[in-house]
């Protein structure tokens, strides 16, 4: 019996040893959360407040855009007439009060004042852009102020249209308490000085915010590191928060960029309430901890009767995929194996959803996990039933075919019934891809088989043609190919390996050269690779996209060049990959390499290809809407080799179309009549778009086009693609 009580009392020990430490790592996770929760809040209340003063501004900016418009559209000559639209139509409630620079620096204010500004009037009439200033000191009144200012019109003569508001405008946005009273909040510059205050702040403007923060905590090396960390973030216009030490205390840092001149919102807080609330948790802890101490005794018995079900919890973990409810890719190993084995021949299958992850970013990731939950449904529904079908991972099904003899036509018409899946009443269009292994009985091991599934199913992703490829050794050392450029792509790129040729578009009526195409190729180790070896990769891991930057570099840098040199600037083509599109700060990208080389968009022409304006997975005329709206050209690339409509073509803001070599290529005196060229050119007329006429070889295909009335013509009858020295001949 003592043997017993000395049993229980050591398990009683070791429970309370194992809850004491369970208590120590839960309330230091609990300590992290609090603080987590914390910083949350904080960087909530700053967006708030940030979002509150970039709408002010944006106001301002508003009435400053909606004055000036007034004034170019009332043809105003006098600074009498500008006060009175400021006065009469607008009000002047938000403002100290509107002014008028001319370009000696004398200004006029709109009571009555005139001040000299002639010693930073460049600063005003730099740019025709509005500009916010940094907080200054009023001349007519010496209050802080900031002035918005824009160039306009006014009586035929350039001026500057300022309206001058109180910096004590942004004061009364900000926070006037948090936290009892131990919050603060300051508008500052990305140096750290101080522009606005919350009211209950009593610091000094002549305080820094790191002097301000400094004289709150303690000075220690990891104080010191958080605080440099602060600053480089306001230096490169990044938002962040940090969390600092006064003894055993914190204060919490958060700060947020604001959409004017180089400005951040900052808010410190004193951490003191987060211990309280701590505090408060650790009770709540200990009390749950007693209770949970007593209670485990009771439930040890419940624990062995439950045994069987956790056990089956456990095997659904381990082998069921919670989401399809199919078998995981452990099920599949293990099960698998054994089909491979006894069959005198199966077929090994790996199945994806093509562009998944933009499904899930659409619709949502509820609604990805029900096409995942159908689409296994829907293949336990069409395929043999001794058929074993297994999520393997995210969007990968495993399946393995026993003994089936037709399996292209069983791949084919599974991927027809595959393609429609209703979700809640409502009709998807999906795209699968495919690998396809055949095992032999006892020649390879399950993983083998997988690996090369997944060798022919890389070579379908991607592939609109086919969507599903069967293992063969040519395909692997395709793939091994395509690994070796994938290897070499990034360091052929910083060695720049990838030479830009130009090949000339002529302009029909005249024959002159008015534009080019800029084409890559690579020259690895003196050898010269064309696109078509290279430019299918990289469209599918998506290197494109840094190739098509690389490009556009380059050839701003030769039209960079040709200004330099006083030659005539043609406009030249850049082809654009669908790959941008899913990421529409390209074209905020594009703009900074072509403001770097101070090029005009307009000599720029982005060709897209008409296949890749089919996708109904991104919008691309609102996006090509955008790049048409900084300036660029567009030109739709293969015209006729897809099926887009012409109500879909009408609707896209471009400006060229380029007419498809295999259409070119049909021109011979027997068919003249019945080229569609003809009717392309017509339609391109009917809507004024420009038409490009590709792989021209030959005078018999010259004529004809300059009798239909193309405009440009690019082929090897006038040129092909040429290194830069020798396109430069034709400028």
């Amino acid at each position: 019996m003592k043997k017993k009580y000395t049993t229980y009392f050591i398990i009683i020990l070791l429970i309370i040893l194992i809850t004491t430490l369970f208590l120590f790592f839960y309330i230091n996770k609990v300590q992290k959360l609090t603080i987590q929760n914390t910083l949350n809040s904080l960087r909530e209340i700053t967006k708030q407040d940030v979002s509150k003063i970039n709408s002010i501004t944006n106001e301002h900016k508003r009435i400053l855009e909606t004055i000036i418009s007034e004034i170019e559209k009332q043809k105003v000559k006098t600074p009498q007439e500008v006060f009175e639209i400021y006065f009469n139509n607008l009000g002047s409630s938000q403002f100290s009060r509107i002014a008028i620079m001319y370009k000696n620096g004398e200004t006029l204010t709109s009571d009555g004042q005139t001040v000299d500004l002639s010693n930073e009037k460049e600063n005003f009439f730099i740019k025709d852009e509005i500009q916010i200033s940094k907080n200054r000191q009023s001349k007519v009144d010496e209050k802080e102020i900031n002035i918005y200012s824009k160039t306009a019109i006014l009586n035929n003569e350039k001026v500057v249209i300022l309206l001058v508001t109180e910096t004590s405008k942004y004061e009364e946005i900000l926070i006037q308490s948090i936290y009892n009273g131990n919050g603060y909040e300051y508008i500052t510059t990305n140096t750290g000085n101080i522009i606005a205050k919350s009211q209950n702040s009593e610091e000094n403007f002549n305080n820094g915010i790191y002097e301000i923060i400094n004289d709150k905590i303690d000075n220690t090396k990891k104080n010191k590191l958080n605080i440099e960390k602060m600053e480089r973030d306001l230096k490169t216009k990044k938002s962040g928060e940090l969390v600092l030490y006064k003894g055993i205390g914190k204060y919490f840092v958060t700060y947020q960029k604001l959409e004017v001149n180089d400005w951040y919102l900052i808010l410190v807080t004193q951490g003191s309430v987060v211990a309280q609330e701590l505090n408060q948790v650790v009770r709540i802890i200990f009390v749950i901890s007693i209770m949970i101490i007593s209670m485990i005794l009771i439930f040890s018995i419940y624990i062995v009767i439950t045994e069987e079900r956790k056990n089956k919890t456990l095997y659904n973990l381990a082998y069921i995929d919670k989401v399809t409810k199919l078998g995981n890719y452990n099920y599949f190993n293990e099960n698998g194996k054994r089909i491979i084995e006894h069959q005198e021949a199966s077929y090994i299958l790996v199945l994806d959803i093509d562009k998944f992850k933009t499904f899930n970013k659409k619709y949502g990731h509820k609604l990805g996990d029900k096409l995942l939950y159908n689409i296994g449904e829907k293949l336990l529904e069409i395929l043999p039933k001794d058929t074993l079908v297994c999520r393997i991972a995210n969007d990968f099904f495993g399946i393995i075919l026993a003994n089936e003899k037709n399996i292209d036509i069983q791949v084919q018409e599974n991927i027809k019934k595959l393609s429609k899946i209703i979700i809640n009443e409502k009709e998807y269009i999906i795209f699968v891809t495919l690998g396809i292994y055949k095992t032999e009985k006892n020649k390879y091991n399950l993983l083998e088989c997988f690996d090369k599934a997944l060798i022919a199913h890389e070579n379908a992703k991607g592939n609109l043609e086919k969507q599903y490829y069967i293992y063969s050794e040519d395909l692997e050392l395709k793939i091994e190919k395509e690994q070796e450029i994938e290897n070499i792509m990034q360091q052929a790129l910083e060695n720049e390996e990838f030479e830009i040729y130009y090949q000339p578009k002529i302009l029909l009526k005249d024959e002159k050269m008015v534009s080019a195409e800029a084409l890559v190729r690579w020259n690895r180790n003196g050898k010269i690779l064309p696109p078509n070896e290279f430019i299918p990769i990289f469209e599918k891991n998506r290197f494109i996209i840094k190739l098509d930057k690389y490009i556009l570099e380059k050839v701003c840098q030769d039209i960079s060049k040709w200004k330099k040199e006083k030659k005539n600037i043609p406009i030249v083509s850049v082809n654009l990959s669908k790959e941008h599109f899913y990421n529409e700060d390209f074209i905020e990208e594009y703009i900074k390499i072509i403001k770097g080389y101070q090029i005009e968009s307009e000599k720029i022409e982005l060709e897209i290809t008409e296949s890749a304006t089919l996708s109904d997975d991104v919008n691309i005329i609102s996006i090509m809407k955008r790049i048409k709206q900084v300036g660029f050209k567009i030109s739709l690339d293969d015209f006729g080799t897809g099926t887009s409509t012409l109500n879909m073509l009408q609707d896209m803001p471009i400006d060229t179309i380029k007419i498809d070599k295999s259409f070119v290529d049909k021109i011979r005196p027997e068919n003249k009549k019945k080229n569609i060229i003809e009717y392309i050119i017509y339609i391109a007329k009917k809507l004024n778009l420009e038409t490009v006429a590709e792989g021209v070889e030959n005078k018999e295909q010259i004529e004809y086009l300059r009798e239909l009335g193309c405009d440009l013509i690019q082929g090897y009858y006038y040129s092909k693609p040429i290194k830069l020295e020798e396109f430069e001949k034709w400028l």
